[in-house]
């Protein structure tokens, strides 16, 4: 690649990247193959703007990369408005990081750890009417966050097609295994089918000992479990994973391929490069920790969360 000299100034930057977590933060760091402020330079910021930024190159595109306080919409406003006050030029800004997907999309394949979600839109699932039995969305247009202008929604039709999706797909793989490499990373990379566990929503996940403790009293979704249960793996809990979903890409894998053979080999590590989908994403201050709750908001006929692979 020709050498890309930096933007001159703030102004010159067009992509943004906001993300809430460390460990995004992290591996988007990883990807850069420059960055720019060092050796005592900066680009500044706007009087008033209390973001902090890391500026750089990834690939052909000058990017900054903007960190949140925490999560949640407050903080996410907070932090575009700045971000917008510093660098006037930013035309597409992305939130970037982990997200609890859906485990199937529309069509019924499933999601797996480390997948790639790209949003096509977004709906906030908390803004609405709380009544004593249910909250009522609201769903017009004027309540609902703007939609892409027509650029990007061409361009994510693009990307959503067979051709750049499937380079998306390997580009995506390769970027992985580069980050898993450097250090600090290595437990980032996929566990293998034996640890990508998916039970059914209405499983609960509590200490399965008889009498342990009030796990052993909760007999449906409304019974408590115990604080413990609640940050515990479901092999420290002795979660019983006969009764897990079978994995329906590992199952395809497993069966075009002889066991042992460097066929099957081959067809495992195919099956475990991520993929990537695309669909609506919900977003809210409320960190989703229930199937159950999950499925009735993803699967409502007015507000479907599925992605489309």
């Amino acid at each position: 690649m020709a050498w890309i000299p930096r933007p001159n100034n703030r102004d010159d930057f067009e992509i943004a990247i906001i993300c809430a977590l460390p460990v995004e933060r992290d591996a988007v760091e990883a990807l850069l193959d420059e960055e720019y402020e060092t050796d005592g330079f900066s680009y500044g910021m706007a009087p008033g703007d209390r973001n902090a930024y890391t500026t750089g190159r990834l690939g052909s595109q000058h990017v900054v990369l903007a960190y949140m306080p925490g999560m949640g919409l407050i903080n996410a406003a907070a932090v575009a408005t700045n971000l917008r006050s510093s660098f006037k030029g930013i035309k597409v800004g992305m939130v970037v990081g982990i997200c609890g997907g859906v485990p199937t999309t529309a069509d019924g394949e499933q999601i797996f750890l480390g997948d790639v979600i790209i949003s096509t839109s977004v709906i906030q699932i908390d803004f609405g009417r709380q009544y004593p039995n249910k909250l009522t969305r609201k769903k017009k247009v004027e309540d609902t966050p703007g939609r892409e202008n027509p650029q990007i929604r061409s361009y994510m039709g693009k990307i959503s097609g067979y051709l750049v999706r499937r380079r998306l797909k390997e580009k995506t793989s390769l970027f992985s295994t580069q980050i898993c490499a450097k250090e600090g990373f290595s437990q980032s990379a996929y566990p293998g089918f034996g640890y990508d566990i998916l039970f059914p929503a209405e499983y609960r996940h509590k200490h399965q000992i008889p009498g342990s403790c009030i796990c052993h009293d909760c007999k449906n979704q409304h019974d408590d479990v115990c604080e413990s249960a609640l940050e515990c793996s479901c092999e420290e809990l002795g979660c019983d994973d006969t009764l897990s979903i079978k994995r329906n890409r590992f199952q395809r894998a497993m069966r075009f391929a002889p066991y042992g053979s460097p066929m099957m080999a081959t067809a495992m590590q195919e099956a475990q490069k991520p993929c990537i989908h695309f669909g609506r994403m919900a977003c809210s201050n409320q960190v989703m920790k229930s199937g159950l709750h999950r499925d009735r908001i993803a699967f409502l006929p007015s507000w479907p969360l599925r992605y489309s692979p």
